[in-house]
């Protein structure tokens, strides 16, 4: 089957994997440089738009950099392009280039009281020096360090306050044109009206359904045959949604990203038009009132049904009932493991279905 590994291959998590790491420092004013003028380092503040530092803490930083007290080193990832974006540290850095570029005045300082109502243009020359000139340590996360050991690096360094789920990690790690692609359709009417609102947006529920469908679908149909180093899946989930992240970042076109999206809500429409706002949860028994969750895994299953290329004829309600039911009781849609097997299993079904109708 496209892109799926072999039963008898080595799903360790990285055997033998090469980690590099190197380690540099830059003054304020280069940072400056990398992020604003040259674009080689990207911060991606949205990602922590609701834990955003306050405004003591900014002029804490900035008042620690001032008497030249070190500060924390931060961590970055390199792709093989040479882009670079910040892992750890980028509360520190947009408060660091904040202040640089006169968005705020130092206020309620505990030492140097003297600097009081001052932005960067109002300190005396040799102030702006030592700031500007003002080492900051990284660590680099190079290529070809694998994305399963980039993946495992940022949950380490990233365990204080809230631990982030997968998918949040996803986010950080690989922002560009995926991130952006899901945050658009998970936000979408035709996704909203398809699900009843049924999949939470909290925590980025929501968009990790969605990846996984598109992700399970590029394969399935073979994108991912061509590439140097194709991608398979081997059981290891967040490993292989790294990659497809990477993939539609580096790799797809903006007309490619857009007609995935197009027929992805296409599929949302059709779906919510045949089977209704209950059309991902199986059916109730007679002795359960209440409407049964969404099923991630049929959610995948059915949104490849519409969304396959060769599909022009769309099955009938009774027909679609009637494969819902029989994946309701398949082993494979009863648990959420995503073993090689059960991921075999469920397209088989799918395939089944698309053959038969």
């Amino acid at each position: 089957m496209i892109g799926l590994g072999n039963d008898n291959q080595d799903c360790s998590i990285y055997p033998n994997a090469e980690v590099r790491v190197e380690k540099a420092q830059y003054s304020i004013s280069h940072l400056q440089k990398m992020v604003e003028v040259r674009k080689e380092i990207q911060i991606n503040p949205e990602f922590q738009r609701n834990q955003v530092w306050n405004q003591k803490q900014k002029c804490e930083l900035v008042e620690s950099i001032l008497m030249g007290i070190p500060i924390p080193i931060m961590y970055l990832f390199e792709n093989k392009y040479g882009q670079k974006q910040v892992v750890d540290g980028r509360q520190r850095i947009s408060a660091l280039l904040g202040y640089i570029n006169n968005e705020f005045p130092l206020r309620k300082l505990t030492i140097l009281k003297n600097l009081d109502g001052c932005k960067f243009k109002d300190l005396e020359p040799k102030l702006k020096g030592v700031y500007e000139d003002y080492q900051l340590s990284f660590y680099i996360i190079q290529p070809p360090t694998s994305e399963r050991v980039k993946y495992d690096i940022f949950d380490r360094v990233n365990r204080g306050g809230t631990k982030l789920n997968s998918q949040e990690m996803r986010n950080a790690l690989y922002y560009g044109k995926a991130t952006e692609m899901l945050k658009r359709l998970s936000m979408s009417n035709e996704f909203l009206e398809a699900t009843d609102g049924g999949v939470d947006s909290k925590r980025m529920r929501d968009q990790y359904v969605i990846l996984r469908t598109l992700a399970f679908y590029l394969l399935f149909e073979g994108r991912f045959s061509k590439l140097e180093e194709p991608i398979i899946y081997k059981s290891d989930i967040d490993d292989f949604l790294a990659k497809v992240m990477t993939f539609i970042n580096m790799e797809m076109e903006d007309d490619e990203i857009n007609k995935l999206e197009h027929d992805f809500k296409l599929a949302m429409s059709t779906i919510y038009l045949v089977l209704g706002k209950d059309a991902f949860r199986f059916n109730s028994t007679k002795n359960k009132k209440n409407r049964r969750p969404i099923n991630m895994l049929f959610f995948e299953a059915l949104t490849y049904v519409f969304m396959d290329t060769n599909s022009s004829y769309i099955p009938p309600f009774e027909l679609l009932e009637s494969f819902k039911d029989k994946c309701d009781n398949a082993i494979c849609f009863k648990n959420s493991t995503d073993s090689l097997v059960t991921v075999r299993e469920r397209h088989a079904m799918v395939e089944d279905f698309i053959n038969r109708y």
